[in-house]
């Protein structure tokens, strides 16, 4: 019998597990199809089975990531049944794919950089998946790979205890060697190891299925699989991003299919001599930003074409022959009629955006908002708007060291994400314009909102000074705005010692309470309760009177 559930109508069953059934339906609403996941009825009376499915949608509706599937609706059936509606996803989940027989070797390596963007994207926000494997894959008709299953997933933040036990383990030939006997002990290498063997799993081709592409990348990936699967964990990669990175080496762009390496090459005839595409990275009507790798030294190279736009040459130009650690390499710079082409160093960490799920607390918001208010009066000093600062435009190197990039480029009319990190009221291009923009981006790492969205409930309080800077940053009018970037950054780095100094204060306190403690109470229990000599007196005396009286009697008898 199918659930009934207001506002859907439930269709059939399409998947079934030992905690829960998954069942296609349309949204009546909207009248699109989604997928609905119930609640096992026989769990409804098991604590952690509940807390465990309520989990796994709060989880999925915080990672916004086109690999990874994505929660529409959550609440309880009239008969107190937890679901939640997902996303409807036409396809095959990887296992189901693997079984039905061998997939051509450009596909595997889609899959493959697919699974790791999504899986990056998660660890940047904390979360772990603890159960990576092909069946929580699945692969759409257009070919895009989403994340599924995040029923035992872990979260790194203040608001959940990361550490809590639980009887519900990963499957059994993916869990990695550290779990086995602490299962809450999972860290970002444990799902490396279980991608490990996924790779292992996608990739093992039999000699006859092996293609000539294959043989020459089945060192490589042989090597990248035997990494991810080191028993000891500090062996395997560090990140997901370095994997996805080498993988591209492998693949020499094979993933993005022969006609996608077609267009791009008739759109770079001036570059392909030099340089080997590896990735698309971003694409619109008038914009392409690839990944391509020099041919000489192996290096790997961002190139952006603007088309139909010229804006942020100048800038671009600029920057060649100036250098900071917080803004982004810029390497040439070419105008061609109304089109131009940026080349820039690549940085595999990715941007701020996709790290705004989790709240930065204000000491680890303190160190980043120092470096971009350094690149910014950097780039002022030297005469150099930005002109459209965004969390998408803030990237992070490997050792995530925050670096500003696409000065001078302000976003195009198809794209309104900008608009939250900027000005009111259309104000003139100028320093405090960058200012504010600055203001919005912190205000979104401290609160997880931009300022023109209201504050959560639960939002952080943080110290007076580093809110009245924001408030200063954030003023309507440009002239109630700190004057320079400079400004900023000083008042930053004085909010910084003043923590630095209370925690140091702070920890030296509680030191010197440990050491006063531990030399006080040897002498509370070596010392004895002060003797009382007038009570010894008095005694003395009752009975030198005692002695006389008796004497004196003794002469009357």
């Amino acid at each position: 019998m199918l659930p009934v559930l207001d506002g859907y109508k439930i269709q059939q069953e399409i998947a079934s597990g030992g905690m829960a059934k998954i069942y296609d339906a349309i949204q009546l609403s909207l009248n699109r199809s989604v997928a609905i996941k119930f609640l096992s009825r026989k769990l409804l009376s098991h604590p952690e089975a509940q807390t465990l499915f309520e989990h796994e949608s709060l989880i999925i509706a915080r990672l916004n990531h086109p690999n990874i599937v994505q929660i529409i609706d959550k609440g309880l059936t009239d008969e107190s049944q937890p679901f939640f509606v997902m996303e409807k996803i036409i396809g095959l989940d990887l296992a189901m794919i693997l079984e039905e027989g061998a997939l051509p070797f450009n596909k595997k390596m889609d899959i493959a950089v697919q699974l790791c963007k999504g899986l990056a994207y998660a660890h940047k926000n904390g979360v772990i998946h603890r159960d990576i494997k092909p069946s929580n894959v699945i692969i759409d008709q257009h070919g895009h790979v989403k994340i599924l299953d995040f029923g035992i997933a872990l979260v790194n933040d203040e608001g959940h205890d990361s550490q809590t036990a639980t009887s519900v383990m990963g499957t059994q030939g993916y869990v990695a060697p550290e779990q086995q006997h602490d299962y809450t002990k999972a860290t970002v290498a444990s799902d490396i190891y279980s991608l490990g063997i996924l790779f292992d799993n996608l990739f093992n081709q039999s000699a006859a299925e092996q293609s000539s592409q294959f043989r020459s990348s089945t060192k490589a990936l042989a090597e990248l699989i035997k990494k991810c699967c080191a028993t000891d964990p500090i062996q395997r990669y560090f990140t997901v991003d370095q994997i996805r990175d080498e993988i591209l080496r492998i693949s020499q762009g094979s993933h993005l299919g022969q006609s996608s390496i077609q267009s791009v090459e008739s759109e770079n005839k001036d570059l392909t001599n030099n340089f080997n595409l590896l990735d698309i990275l971003d694409e619109s009507k008038n914009k392409r930003v690839y990944l391509f790798q020099k041919k000489s030294n192996k290096q790997l190279f961002v190139i952006r074409r603007n088309f139909k736009d010229s804006a942020g040459v100048k800038e671009a130009k600029m920057l060649i022959s100036l250098k900071h650690p917080n803004i982004i390499n810029t390497f040439a710079a070419v105008k061609k009629d109304k089109s131009a082409t940026i080349i820039t160093e690549y940085l595999a960490g990715g941007s701020l955006s996709n790290q705004l799920i989790v709240d930065f607390s204000e000491q680890e918001f303190l160190k980043p908002a120092m470096n971009i208010c350094s690149a910014i009066d950097y780039a002022h000093q030297n005469k150099i708007l930005h002109k459209n600062l965004a969390p998408n435009n803030i990237l992070f190197d490997s050792k995530q060291n925050p670096k500003v990039c696409d000065f001078g480029i302000p976003s195009n009319d198809e794209s309104t994400v900008n608009n939250a990190y900027r000005p009111p009221a259309n104000q003139a291009f100028s320093e405090q314009y960058d200012i504010y923009s600055m203001g919005a981006i912190f205000h979104h790492m401290l609160f997880g909102v931009p300022p023109n969205q209201p504050l959560p409930s639960n939002h952080q309080k943080i110290s007076f000074r580093l809110q009245k800077l924001l408030d200063k940053m954030l003023a309507l009018d440009p002239i109630n705005r700190p004057t320079t970037a400079q400004e900023c950054f000083i008042e930053l780095k004085r909010i910084a010692d003043l923590d630095a100094n209370k925690n140091s204060r702070s920890t030296m306190g509680k030191q010197q309470a440990r050491v006063k403690k531990s030399r006080v109470r040897p002498r509370q229990r070596a010392n004895r309760p002060p003797t009382d000599h007038t009570r010894i007196l008095s005694i003395l005396l009752a009975i030198a009177v005692l002695c006389i009286i008796a004497l004196v009697a003794k002469d009357f008898i």
